[in-house]
């Protein structure tokens, strides 16, 4: 297929990019200090040389109460120096570079910045963060400068334009939607006084970088949320800002907690088309759409529809850089995926935030692990015992390096556990990976022994020269009284379907497995299901924003019950009894039980290994349960160090 209409020119504002595929601004938690890394220069370098059209380097900062955690700041003129470098290295690849200004308003960290949140209003983001303090006029007016300067800082640092981010309820959205804004002043009231600060900033960013620098601004296209801004209400702001002289709109969605921000599995790819087709037909200045556009075929028909006039591509370049030229090259089928996981790129609940991704592990990674510069010094014979995606990873990665490798898989098929966690509505992304990393396999021409269960004494026959263990784990079956009876089964016989479950079903565990599979039963079926968790809340394992859009799913299924903070004391003759709130229950008339708490490591070979002296690495669950982010970066790692 031609995407004649995704690799035509357009122009922002004076500036003319080569395509219409821009980088979306994303943060990626690489500095603590507001000063851009080399680690930082290379990550944006790499997208630019991947063919994209236009860098947006997401979330500058433009003061440090407004920071949400380790983004880049551009609240001083020191910071110019360091960004001069990377306009520099994203230019060296025929790419131009915007620089997105912010500031988080109520949704900064106070636990991070040292600072207590401000606002337009009263109005807090989370309880974590508490009640924002209001800013006084005199201050909002400090506020407007300290935007207008981020601009300047963007202009003499190189970068070809500038956007203001006033979307997704951050300090400008605070201001302009009436959902946050309950001012009196000057900057609240109506509609034009609540355009106010966004007014004052963009006029003052003009007296400082002249005509004919472009400026340009990120909403909500729709806040979905009562009293916040609508779909009618966004288009309108849009023509204001047009009438302002903002030279394009990229149009998001929604605020805290995020919701569809940052699309998951659970939403359709281009979930988001639809505002910015809203926006496009309320003004004549270019309009960007984003929101899992995860292929050039998708990209392209949402262009030559006319339904927007660029695209913005997040986590699909961070999947793969190399998304634009291979589009360009006619070599979709290449394009490492965006499975839409969140896990790597956008899980808050990871203490190491740093940007990452579940199938590239070269992401974020870009100074010193690049594959296409490592080649192995001495040929070796290498076997990888086990298909999941920790040891399919490792065995692509060392076939690449050149090494002699044979990949061992025990069942009839590859990816692992990937194929238990792509069964549950609104997982199927788990078989794009494997379908992905079974591709790249054959393009290696790995073979692969299925039916194969290896044992020492065919390591013997073999003779390896290094062996990549990447057996996995098996369920863990906690000592509950009961639990060895026959109606009893575990979450991977159902989702293997070596197991059927019957009318009335009690899940042990509500972790994002026992969630899952909960969902599952109910969705197939007209079945009862009782979910039973001693935490307080469920799936709390998933990634935020996957969980934000995961409940809405829960909540709405009527034959579902969640127990939570019970804990299951005894399974009995069909019957299951728990405690909740220091009070004994009985869940009767159950069919089927399905445990779902945890796994414990299966590593049958190592001591084998050692025995015989053989150069050997442990990847993914084998040595200890993780997800499938960490197993795939440590099969990439051990095919490395072969």
């Amino acid at each position: 297929m031609e995407y004649k209409n995704l690799l035509s020119p357009i122009m922002y504002g004076n500036v003319e990019l080569k395509n219409r595929m821009i980088m979306s601004p994303m943060a990626i938690h690489m500095t603590d200090t507001g000063f851009i890394t080399e680690e930082q220069i290379q990550y944006f370098a790499r997208r630019a040389e991947g063919g994209i059209g236009m860098v947006i380097v997401g979330s500058l900062l433009v003061k440090k109460d407004g920071d949400f955690g380790y983004q880049l700041h551009i609240d001083d003129d020191n910071k110019i120096e360091g960004l001069k470098r990377l306009t520099d290295e994203i230019h060296r690849y025929g790419a131009k570079a915007c620089a997105q200004i912010h500031h988080a308003g109520r949704s900064a960290n106070p636990n991070y910045t040292g600072y207590p949140t401000v606002s337009s209003s009263e109005i807090p983001a989370t309880p974590e963060y508490g009640v924002p303090r209001a800013l006084t006029t005199r201050e909002v007016e400090d506020y407007v400068e300290y935007f207008a300067q981020g601009v300047r800082r963007a202009k003499e640092a190189g970068f070809d334009c500038a956007e203001l981010h006033g979307a997704h309820g951050y300090l400008i959205a605070q201001f302009v939607s009436p959902l946050y804004n309950k001012r009196t002043d000057k900057y609240g009231g109506s509609f034009l006084k609540r355009m106010r600060f966004v007014t004052e900033i963009y006029e003052r960013a003009r007296e400082l970088v002249g005509p004919d620098f472009p400026i340009g601004i990120r909403i909500s296209g729709d806040e979905l949320t009562p009293g916040g801004i609508d779909m009618a209400l966004a288009a309108r702001i849009a023509k204001y800002y047009e009438k302002l002289g903002f030279c394009c709109i990229n149009v998001s969605v929604h605020t805290y907690p995020y919701y569809r921000i940052i699309p998951s599995m659970y939403d359709k790819p281009g979930t988001n088309v639809y505002l910015a087709e809203n926006i496009k037909k309320a003004v004549n200045i270019p309009v960007i759409t984003a929101g899992r556009i995860n292929t050039p075929e998708l990209a392209e028909s949402v262009i030559a529809e006319g339904r927007a006039d660029l695209v913005a591509l997040g986590r699909v370049v961070l999947a793969d850089p190399d998304f634009p030229k291979k589009a360009a090259e006619g070599r979709p089928e290449d394009i490492i995926p965006c499975i839409a996981c969140n896990k790597g790129c956008h899980d808050r609940k990871a203490k190491d935030r740093a940007v990452k991704c579940t199938l590239n592990t070269e992401t974020g990674r870009e100074t010193y692990f690049r594959l296409d510069h490592d080649r192995a010094k001495t040929v070796k014979k290498v076997m990888v015992v086990g298909g999941g995606p920790g040891g399919m990873e490792a065995a692509r990665v060392a076939k690449k390096r050149g090494h002699d490798v044979t990949l061992f898989e025990q069942s009839d098929k590859l990816g692992g556990r990937l194929n238990l966690a792509a069964v549950p509505p609104g997982k199927s992304g788990y078989q794009t990976a494997i379908d992905y990393l079974t591709y790249q396999l054959k393009k290696e021409q790995v073979p692969v022994k299925f039916g194969t269960t290896v044992t020492k004494e065919w390591i013997q026959k073999e003779d390896p020269d290094a062996v990549i263990l990447a057996t996995g784990a098996k369920p863990f079956i906690p000592p509950i009284p009961g639990a060895e009876q026959d109606f009893v089964i575990t979450a991977d016989q159902l989702l293997k379907g070596e197991k059927e479950a019957g009318q009335k079903v009690v899940v042990i565990g509500g972790g994002a497995v026992g969630s899952e599979t909960a969902h599952f039963l109910v969705d197939e079926s007209t079945r009862e299901v009782v979910l039973v968790e001693m935490m307080d809340r469920i799936a709390v394992d998933l990634p935020t924003e996957v969980r934000v859009t995961f409940m809405k799913e829960i909540e709405s299924i009527l034959d579902l019950k969640v127990m939570t903070g019970t804990k299951v004391l005894e399974i009995g003759n069909r019957s299951v009894t728990v405690e909740r709130e220091g009070e004994k229950q009985v869940i009767s008339d159950v069919d089927t039980v399905v445990i779902a708490v945890g796994v414990k490591p299966y590593n049958p070979l190592e001591e084998d290994l050692i025995a015989l002296k053989k150069e050997y690495y442990t990847v993914g669950d084998c040595q200890k349960p993780q997800d499938a982010v960490k197993a795939i970066y440590e099969g990439s790692v051990a095919g490395r160090k072969i």
